[in-house]
């Protein structure tokens, strides 16, 4: 039977304390941040959090959004996992902010240090095969992560894995493909699945999923093709440091592109409330060193907490609302 939410923040808030208090940090009369359910504790110079199933990004992203209310404070991030502590150090890095990312082992608390990036992905060339199919059904193709993909709109509809051509939006499209459409050519079934995603990737499909998934690579694709959009000369897709786990949930699309001084800009797409976004974006001005930073959402996304958050990142940065179609997946206005 599961635990009610209140109750399970209640348990973790609890599990917090002892912890705080068996490493000898004074806890006299502790405030708490449990709106959101998340185990978390003020003290007098600290923001505790203790990280539980979330991604390193994640409780980052929940750490700062409690800063933004107690900007004094230094946050203090506990971890179980080293893996997630480190990646969780790393992004930190990237952040103007105090803060220690620790870890529990055997009931006491250490400092971690920031884990090294992953190396990048080799550049390996398209088979022509591929390239043709894409260019014949208007695909757009683009080397992410080590895989080439072909997308409409932003949302992916052929990917290739080894010489294999894969049809689909999504793992289970491509496997039912795989099984339903053998005897039509890889050309023929790119066409329709491209076909099918245009009807569809547009406002007036309400909350049809193509017209709601990856809503950020869409935005980014109008981007590539009017980069003045965000008044910049060109602009190149790039690779976040991780990559996206499914297509249901938010994630960042980022590119670099240059302004008119010349200066090397990392704009970075957003739709919607992505906890995360700060802390990815943070990471990846790392990798990138840019000049400065553009955050790209839509106008009714730019909320105040977002300006908030964002002046924590290290370099320079600004937002951008931008209007589409991608801003509203019901239709509605």
């Amino acid at each position: 039977m599961s635990i009610e939410p209140e109750r399970r923040a209640e348990l973790l808030r609890g599990k917090l304390l002892a912890i705080v208090k068996s490493a000898g940090y004074l806890v006299e009369d502790p405030g708490s941040e449990n709106e959101t359910h998340d185990s978390s504790l003020l003290t007098q110079d600290n923001c505790w959090l203790l990280v539980n199933d979330e991604t390193p990004q994640s409780a980052l992203g929940k750490g700062i959004l409690l800063l933004s209310r107690h900007p004094h404070l230094e946050l203090c991030l506990i971890f179980e996992d080293a893996t997630s502590a480190g990646i969780a150090a790393r992004q930190a890095t990237g952040l103007n902010i105090k803060c220690k990312v620790m870890l529990l082992h055997d009931e006491s608390l250490t400092q971690v240090e920031p884990s090294s990036f992953p190396k990048p992905f080799e550049a390996i060339p398209a088979s022509g095969e591929f390239l043709k199919i894409c260019q014949s059904a208007g695909v757009s193709t683009i080397y992410e992560n080590g895989t080439w993909r072909g997308e409409i709109l932003g949302l992916e509809v052929v990917r290739l894995e080894g010489e294999n051509i894969q049809i689909g939006v999504g793992r289970f499209d491509r496997e039912a493909g795989e099984l339903l459409n053998y005897e039509k050519s890889r050309s023929d079934q790119l066409v329709a699945a491209s076909n099918q995603v245009r009807s569809q990737r547009n406002a007036e499909a309400g909350s049809h999923p193509l017209a709601t998934l990856a809503r950020e690579r869409w935005l980014r694709h109008s981007l590539l093709e009017e980069p003045s959009l965000v008044e910049l000369t060109d602009l190149e897709p790039i690779d976040l440091v991780h990559e996206r786990e499914n297509l249901r949930d938010p994630f960042p699309a980022a590119a670099i592109g240059k302004d008119e001084d010349q200066r090397k800009v990392l704009v970075v797409c957003s739709v919607g409330i992505d906890i995360a976004l700060v802390p990815l974006v943070a990471e990846t001005s790392q990798v990138h060193l840019p000049d400065r930073i553009v955050l790209v959402l839509p106008p009714k996304d730019l909320l105040p907490v977002i300006h908030t958050i964002s002046k924590f990142l290290k370099v320079p940065s600004s937002l951008i609302g931008v209007e589409g179609e991608w801003a509203c997946p019901t239709g509605s206005q």
